[in-house]
């Protein structure tokens, strides 16, 4: 019986240890944050986060609250500051990410035309976005096959050099008419291609130090293999002062 006992009190340490051991293997997730940009008072770095087998789950911008104060002025189109990504991960399809900002907004007007940033997050590089010019119409106005459209969304006409042409959504309540625009998230393309994914989103939303998350309607398929985000967030921590907008919960396709 005594034996028994002790055989008994083994199997209960060994199964202590086993959970104690799975306890400990559990790991936070790994980030990984890109160069630092300056921007107005501030600066601005982009921000991957990936799960304990490096898989990315989130890519996106921080930026410290002092960045929004003596932004550019008096520019004519939006001042762009190129943000790259991190050396250390890679995150198909994505190559690096511009934050724009746009002092007056920009058209159409009574839709965008608010102070606000365009955060750009690009598949193809910079000296690919360098060939695109205002000429480019025919590249510009190529659609999409059905298959790679967001449902809801809507390829508008022309497009913009160095970027492409935009597809905006149409439950957007500045686009739906329900009310202003605050944030929002637009799809790119260039000859037929998905080339930038967009949120936009105002300096008055930013100021307010609000925190949302948004899913991201999806196509049926993705023209490239990689990770392409199923939401995105914006949150504002306090403790910090840093802001944090996230193409988030990331899927591979």
């Amino acid at each position: 019986m005594k034996n028994f006992k002790m055989f008994l009190s083994i199997v209960a340490l060994s199964l202590l240890g086993a959970c104690s051991s799975d306890n400990d293997t559990e790991v936070t997730p790994t980030e990984y944050y890109g160069e630092r940009v300056s921007i107005g008072d501030g600066e601005a770095w982009t921000y991957v986060r990936t799960d304990d087998q490096q898989k990315p789950i989130a890519i996106g911008v921080q930026f410290d609250e002092t960045a929004l104060e003596n932004l550019p002025t008096g520019s004519m189109h939006a001042d762009e500051f190129v943000l790259h990504l991190p050396e250390d991960i890679a995150v198909p399809p994505f190559n690096h990410v511009t934050m724009d900002w746009n002092e007056h907004g920009h058209e159409p007007m009574m839709v965008y035309d608010l102070p606000h940033f365009d955060f750009h997050f690009y598949f193809m590089s910079q000296a690919e976005r360098d060939v695109i010019t205002p000429f480019d119409s025919v590249e510009f106005n190529i659609p999409l096959l059905p298959d790679y459209l967001a449902p809801m969304y809507l390829e508008t006409p022309g497009g913009v050099p160095r970027m492409g042409a935009h597809i905006i959504d149409l439950l957007s309540p500045e686009i739906a008419g329900t009310g202003p625009f605050t944030h929002t998230f637009i799809y790119g393309k260039y000859d037929a291609q998905i080339n930038f994914l967009e949120p936009m989103v105002t300096k008055a939303f930013l100021d307010s130090k609000s925190t949302i998350e948004v899913p991201i309607r999806q196509p049926q398929k993705w023209q490239k293999a990689g990770y392409y985000p199923t939401h995105y967030t914006i949150e504002y921590d306090e403790s910090s002062k840093l802001y944090t907008l996230l193409l988030s919960e990331l899927a591979s396709r």
